[in-house]
């Protein structure tokens, strides 16, 4: 039959038969429908019972998601093609899902009068997150007759997974006659205006393009069919342009447009033709990660999993699991499992496995579920004796649209991204994104990890409900003489730009050195500049200077930094220049209970102020977060320095102990000095740096 042309009566005849599997097989069965996807499927003796109760189970759902929920199946999938397609019982299993969650469905809808009002892809149509309405005046329900705007992220799953249905022979002819039959409908004017909605490199363009742009190949004469072409070529033309996109929230979005971006490079040969380009922006997302076990991102928090039950769940099942508990971990290490197998790189199957199993220790030394669960989950890579590998370099800038642009958005304080090595990252970013307001960023110290454990950078992915909002700490803060400072910091608007010829980086040995500054910082005429030397022990000197501009005459100013609580409001003296704090997250790898103490170098004329805000929901609100808020008053000509040395230490170790080791000196110039244990640091204010020893006396 012609694509376009009309459905075959057979083909009605099998729309309007009821659902032939039998609808007792889940309550007399149940434990057969659930726990699926499974972790293997090779030891189950007799599949179809499997099969038939998990179908049933599935189109009996009053929901399903139409975007998220079938990630799970597509790696099932990949897990079935990888593994060189012996697994028999899992393509029987998709096969069901497939029947279940679209043949079954659309009969269901059928007999309610609805069949007309499913869609496989997205919808433009107007309406919220629960319903849309069609031309005519229908409803259009959420996961029940298609996914809303969200729809198509699992598009591209959907697809594939029908494409090799049909690859191993599963499906009969009228099936696959269904299935077109359902695809034209879903690009019908009905539910798709390709003028309207993304029409830009975002998340929500790319990962709605996936299922389109492969279903133009398998059905390339759809109704719409050079509309859709026209929008996959403006979305791709947005983002090859300016050589990148424009999210700065990593989690969840970045793993939702960077899966689109794959699917549409495919479908469009780029993995040739600008396969350049594809690498640079893979090497974009590689500098986020690091062998720390720990994850922090810009607005957006990644705790790690280091519970037991947690990780043991994790060998079990490492293809639907992941090792951060965020929304798109599993998806995460996808997207970087297909990055290593698309360009055969090392480098990419490192930041898989940091992102699906935690990575290794410095050790070295991995227990015996961890390797197990290592080669089921990068068998193919195993096979090929492609082995993970650290990527090179310390300190760093990273780059939005690095070969184009070339515009700074991270700077990166590091020796290198081995295990356990100190790392820090502060986001530079001065432009406009989407889902993240930057001013709320900018020059925030978004993560700082030693040793397998993250001492700051839990900045929630929502804070607009937190006063001074959680992303406002980490870095400096101006704000009025009337306002409670920090926590009334967003008080006023956060304002300047970058100066590019401030930003620096160096490594000397296994010591680092990186700076910035923004000029109008709060204000005209003002100017902020941040200096962070991280010693090879993990220790991090941080000096701030403020330059006052008239608007921020008599204003408070000081650095924030956004500790873990620990329960109960502690009295804080004005005087106290210091404040200890229990690390937010640890790697799976490291046991020992460490904190940290923030000391900030004692001047006149300052306090030291302790405030308690709610975390974003991301988080969890059961987590206490202190900020700790050294001020001082801005005066407009003259500029404010502050000393601050994280130290990490043991939970044992009293902060007292902590203080005796530290000692500290800013001169008349601003130039700051310290020395902790036998390691001193001096930091001028031109930018001199050294990391030296205290010499022993003769």
């Amino acid at each position: 039959m012609r694509e376009g042309g009309p459905i075959g009566l057979r083909v009605v005849a099998l729309l309007l038969t009821p659902v032939l599997v039998s609808r007792t097989a889940t309550g007399q069965q149940p434990a057969l429908s659930s726990g699926h996807p499974r972790s293997s499927y090779e030891e189950v003796a007799d599949i179809e019972p499997m099969a038939s109760a998990l179908r049933c189970a599935l189109s009996l759902r009053e929901r399903y998601s139409f975007s998220r929920g079938w990630w799970q199946w597509d790696r099932l999938r990949s897990r079935y093609v990888d593994g060189g397609r012996t697994d028999r019982n899992a393509i029987k299993i998709l096969a069901a899902v497939f029947r279940g969650l679209i043949f079954d469905w659309h009969r269901r809808l059928q007999s309610r009068g609805e069949g007309d009002l499913l869609y496989l892809f997205f919808t433009t149509n107007p309406g919220d997150k629960g319903a849309r309405r069609t031309p005519g005046g229908r409803s259009l329900v959420r996961d029940l007759h298609g996914g809303g705007y969200h729809g198509g992220w699992g598009g591209a799953a959907r697809m594939r997974i029908y494409e090799e249905l049909v690859r191993q022979q599963m499906l009969t002819a009228d099936e696959q006659l269904h299935f077109r039959s359902l695809v034209r409908q879903s690009f019908s004017h009905r539910f798709l205006d390709f003028s309207q909605g993304h029409q830009r490199a975002t998340n929500h363009a790319f990962g709605n393009a996936g299922g389109p742009a492969i279903a133009l190949r398998l059905f390339p004469e759809l109704p719409q069919a050079a509309e859709a072409r026209g929008w996959l070529d403006r979305i791709w033309r947005d983002f090859s342009e300016y050589g990148d996109w424009k999210e700065w929230t990593y989690y969840p979005y970045g793993p939702i447009f960077l899966h689109g971006l794959i699917d549409v490079a495919q479908e469009r040969g780029a993995q040739e033709t600008q396969r350049e380009l594809l690498y640079a922006v893979g090497q974009r997302c590689l500098g986020f990660v690091h062998g720390g076990g720990v994850r922090a991102n810009p607005n957006s928090y990644a705790p790690a999993k280091h519970d037991r039950a947690k990780l043991d769940a994790l060998y079990r099942d490492p293809w639907q699991l992941g090792y951060f508990d965020v929304e798109q971990s599993a998806r995460d290490g996808h997207f970087w499992y297909r990055m290593a197998k698309w360009f055969r790189d090392p480098e990419f199957l490192w930041a898989a496995e940091q992102v699906a199993l935690g990575g290794r220790p410095p050790t070295g030394e991995l227990p015996a579920p961890y390797r197990a669960a290592y080669a089921r989950r990068f068998g193919w890579f195993v096979d090929r004796n492609i082995i993970p590998r650290v990527p090179q370099g310390g300190s760093s800038v990273g780059w939005v649209s690095p070969r184009k642009h070339r515009i700074p958005e991270r700077l990166y304080v590091c020796a290198g991204r081995g295990a356990g090595l100190p790392f820090a990252s502060a986001f530079v970013y001065d432009g406009v994104g989407s889902h993240l307001n930057p001013p709320e960023v900018w020059g925030t110290l978004i993560e700082y990890s030693v040793d397998g454990v993250k001492f700051l950078g839990s900045a929630g992915k929502y804070t607009d409900d937190i006063p001074g909002g959680s992303g406002a700490y980490d870095s400096l803060m101006v704000s009025p003489p009337d306002l409670q400072f920090p926590l009334d910091g967003r008080g006023p608007q956060r304002s300047g730009r970058l100066e590019r010829s401030a930003l620096r980086f160096e490594n000397r040995g296994a010591a680092s050195f990186g700076q910035f500054a923004f000029v109008d910082y709060f204000g005209l005429g003002s100017r902020w500049t941040r200096q962070l030397i991280l010693t090879a022990g993990g220790v991090l000197v941080v000096r701030d200077e403020y330059q006052s501009g008239p608007e921020n005459d008599g204003h408070q100013v000081g650095p924030c930094w956004q500790c873990r609580g620990e329960g109960e409001r502690m009295a804080h003296a004005a005087d106290q220049h210091w404040f200890d704090a229990p690390a937010w997250d640890r790697a799976w790898w490291q046991s020992a209970p460490r904190r940290v103490l923030v000391y900030t170098h004692p001047a006149q004329q300052r306090s030291y102020r302790v405030a308690r805000h709610r975390t974003s929901q991301d988080i969890s609100r059961s987590v206490p977060t202190d900020a700790f808020a050294p001020a001082g008053i801005a005066r407009a000509g003259v500029s404010s320095v502050f000393l601050t040395v994280l130290v990490p230490h043991p939970a044992r170790e009293l902060p007292a102990s902590v203080m005796a080791r530290i000692q500290s000196r800013v001169d008349a110039a601003g130039n700051g000095w310290v020395a902790i244990d036998e390691v001193t640091v001096s930091i001028a204010a031109d930018g001199q740096w050294a990391v030296g020893r205290v010499r022993a006396p003769r």
